[in-house]
């Protein structure tokens, strides 16, 4: 995921320099200050997707940006939200685990993007291996071509005499031609042109580009940038000439003679090339204005720095976590201390859950088995009519401490969730020595306050879950399946896990408590619940059922059913003859 960010982040933003300095810059004649420009703009597209900066955007711009991404991301990947039937395995000692079902599908569709991510990845290396590897023949034809010349010392250059070059061209410090091709008067022109290419480097630019177009071989914007970088390089190379005094017509009707003769090496500077028509008009050209220069470079030089959008953007550490962010009064000094004494050493307490996080209600996560930062929902408390409530299990105490005092659960069930500020949840850890000291499982320390809390969204999910436990023993969603001996077993026992009981007649119905708020599907259609009636125990190949998370059936715009349910029938169960058996003893039917 962060290579194909940065490919994407790279090659866009390559195309934005590109069109931009086609737009802005290209007929400006300030041709050094083009140049930088160009390399400047490549140099910001490649690193810039690289770096991490802190986020300097306002809160209101970060926050539109992280709602639409969450409005974006489940369009863009609609799979991402298929939910797949949950299955159990039930072990001999009658312990029965939950399968993810769901994290398997996602598997699988993972395991395909890997696929063709793989596959993006081979065509790209493969393309780009071809590209270098004619690069690399078209380097060693011209260093061969060279190599096999005869060699004239030059004013600042080598100059490489070879009789099969139609057209002359320079390639660091030297310059290939064929004197028998050129008078006398286009020879001068011809050397005053490649030595600017030579003084100037302007092969370390050509090969530069052509590396870009290697790399980004699939990106049309390499291939402008290149045109363009060699465009500004002719023209800064006629304009030197030209500046020595040069006639202009003569020049321009040598380099309409000498474009006559065929071929070019891609990453040689040629004193006449595919440009003709374009430096022809940039010489007849008149200089720009020093205004021209101020106005668009200075247009250029925002363009560059807003391309800092591309950045990962860093927020400040403790910018979602922190007490200022998200609690907007902190702890009473006297929660601090009390929860301070289950930080000593030796002690069998760490912090299962907290609403908020701050500075002092950091983990205690000194036992073995802890590591890193615990937040969880808790077990032990939910949210009747906005008051809160304890929950617990099979005879599990709690102790309660309100603003730093022990208090009563009727005291606690007279707090509404709107005067509490925050709460820290500590449960025991029983395999250790000293919980034998504490006969509580759980210590719950709540600070209220008086003032009204600003909206959260934090808070809000805190409150959903919290109204979520009072009405379901699995806020956090649960999921069953069962074969047909074993919903035969559930249906006997009356195992309202599997949401259906069975009828005289031995057909399915719903329990009430399930029926007005749950989807049901038979053989992957969706049924009204009553239509369940008319599917026989005898069909049933697997049935499914789930209670969802409370993130997706609490109350909103976007709230699902709290159950599904799915049924999966073999029909020919159905003609209940004696050649089936029935692996079952709850089964009271007739075979």
């Amino acid at each position: 995921m962060e290579l194909l960010r940065y490919v994407l982040l790279a090659n866009g933003l390559l195309g934005v320099v590109s069109i931009a300095y086609f737009v802005l810059l290209r007929r400006e004649t300030f041709f050094e200050a083009n140049r930088i420009a160009l390399w400047l703009g490549l140099a910001a597209a490649l690193i810039l997707p690289l770096l991490e900066v802190p986020d300097w955007r306002p809160r209101p711009v970060r926050k539109v940006m992280q709602r639409t991404a969450q409005v974006i991301v489940p369009n863009v990947f609609p799979n991402s939200r298929i939910r797949q039937p949950e299955v159990t395995i039930t072990f001999p000692n009658g312990r029965t685990y939950q399968m993810d079902t769901q994290a398997a599908f996602l598997a699988q569709q993972n395991q395909s993007v890997r696929f063709w991510q793989t596959s993006l990845i081979a065509l790209y290396v493969l393309g780009a291996l071809a590209f270098l590897i004619r690069f690399g023949l078209r380097l060693a034809s011209l260093v061969r071509v060279i190599s096999r010349s005869s060699h004239n010392p030059y004013g600042g250059f080598t100059l490489v005499l070879h009789e099969n070059t139609s057209s002359p061209f320079s390639f660091f410090r030297w310059v290939v031609l064929n004197p028998a091709h050129h008078s006398a008067d286009e020879l001068d022109q011809i050397l005053k042109h490649e030595r600017v290419h030579v003084r100037c480097w302007h092969s370390l630019d050509m090969i530069g580009a052509e590396l870009i177009c290697i790399a980004f071989w699939f990106n049309p914007a390499a291939y402008l940038f290149r045109h363009l970088l060699h465009q500004t390089l002719e023209f800064g190379a006629d304009q030197a000439v030209l500046a020595e005094g040069v006639d202009v017509r003569a020049y321009q009707y040598n380099l309409v003679k000498v474009s006559l003769s065929a071929g070019r090496s891609v990453f040689a500077n040629q004193f006449s090339g595919p440009t003709l028509r374009q430096r022809i008009a940039m010489i007849n050209r008149e200089r720009s204005y020093p205004v021209n220069f101020w106005g668009r470079y200075m247009v250029w030089g925002a363009l560059l720095a807003s391309m800092a959008l591309a950045c990962r953007h860093i927020q400040p550490e403790d910018d979602s976590l922190s007490t200022k962010s998200r609690a907007p009064f902190p702890l009473t000094n006297a929660t601090r201390i009390a929860a301070a004494e289950l930080h000593k050493p030796a002690m069998p307490w760490f912090r299962q859950s907290s609403l908020l996080v701050d500075e002092v209600s950091k983990p205690l996560n000194r036992h073995p088995r802890i590591s890193g930062l615990l937040i969880n929902y808790p077990e032990a408390l939910c949210l009747r009519n906005n008051h809160l409530a304890l929950k617990t299990q099979n005879g599990e105490q709690v102790k309660v401490f309100i603003n730093g005092q022990e208090a009563s659960a009727q005291a606690l069930s007279a707090l509404t969730f709107d005067e509490v500020n925050d709460f820290l949840i500590y449960r025991k850890w029983d395999d250790v020595q000293e919980a034998n000291k504490f006969p509580e499982t759980y210590r719950i320390f709540i600070s209220t306050t008086h003032k009204t809390i600003a909206n959260d969204p934090i808070r809000e999910k805190w409150k959903q879950f919290l109204e979520a436990a009072a009405l379901s023993d699995n806020p956090l969603g649960v999921s069953n399946t069962f074969s047909m001996n074993k919903l035969l077993e559930a249906t006997f026992f009356s195992n309202k896990l599997a949401f259906v009981k069975r009828t005289k007649d031995d057909h399915l119905t719903l329990y009430d408590e399930y029926k007005t708020d749950i989807e049901a599907y038979i053989n992957g259609i969706s049924v009204r619940p009553k239509e369940i009636e008319s599917v026989h125990v005898r069909e049933v190949d697997r049935l499914y059922a789930r209670e969802r998370s409370f993130e997706e059936w609490a109350d909103g715009p976007n709230r699902q059913a709290r159950f599904i349910l799915y049924i999966q029938t073999t029909p020919k169960r159905a003609k209940r003859d004696s050649s089936y058996y029935v692996f079952s003893p709850f089964y009271t039917g007739d075979f």
